[in-house]
């Protein structure tokens, strides 16, 4: 669902982290241009970072552990010989909305052999204004709080830990601009 709703959007990614993912230990790819060619040899990880978008997809659509499980599982998705979470970082700028620098930030790790949401947070710095980014959404573990149509949080509980609270934004009555692109 999230995925062919972008591609109505006109979005521009700026950067890209990825901790622990694939083969991944901690990169960061920023200032990316508006087209972008990913050249090298194989192994190198084109695959494996073009498989983030997939995975992202398949996590809003069913939920972190069908998503893993897709790909073999939590010991296939982390990177090679490492003990920590897996990390993911999207910033990005809605352009047909706002201009406004919006991050996502996921961190999944393994509790009690079950894969679960660590922490998720969206947030976003409006344009030209000084300051903490605004935060949309932050959850850790399933509980967690979003902001609702008149700037004031609610808490909210998920069904499982292994839900985006991202697939949540939709069902609430938001009203920035800067989230659009997860409606």
């Amino acid at each position: 669902m999230w995925l062919p709703q972008l591609k109505l959007v006109k979005m521009r990614i700026e950067s890209i982290r990825l901790k622990n993912f694939r083969m991944f230990r901690d990169v960061t790819l920023n200032n990316l241009p508006n087209c972008c060619v990913f050249v090298g040899a194989n192994g190198t990880g084109k695959t494996s970072l073009f498989d983030l978008f997939g995975f992202l997809h398949d996590a809003l659509t069913y939920n972190v552990k069908q998503a893993l499980a897709k790909r073999g599982g939590f010991s296939e998705v982390v990177s090679r010989g490492s003990t920590g979470a897996i990390e993911l970082e999207l910033k990005f700028r809605d352009l047909k909305t706002t201009s406004s620098l919006v991050t996502y930030n996921l961190i999944i790790d393994i509790v009690n052999n079950k894969p679960i949401v660590k922490r998720e947070i969206l947030k976003y710095r409006p344009k030209n204004r000084g300051g903490s980014p605004k935060h949309f959404l932050d959850f850790s573990q399933g509980l967690g709080k979003v902001i609702a149509s008149n700037d004031q949080y609610q808490e909210q509980k998920l069904v499982s830990p292994d839900i985006l609270a991202l697939n949540g934004l939709g069902q609430l009555s938001l009203k920035s601009p800067s989230i659009s692109p997860f409606h």
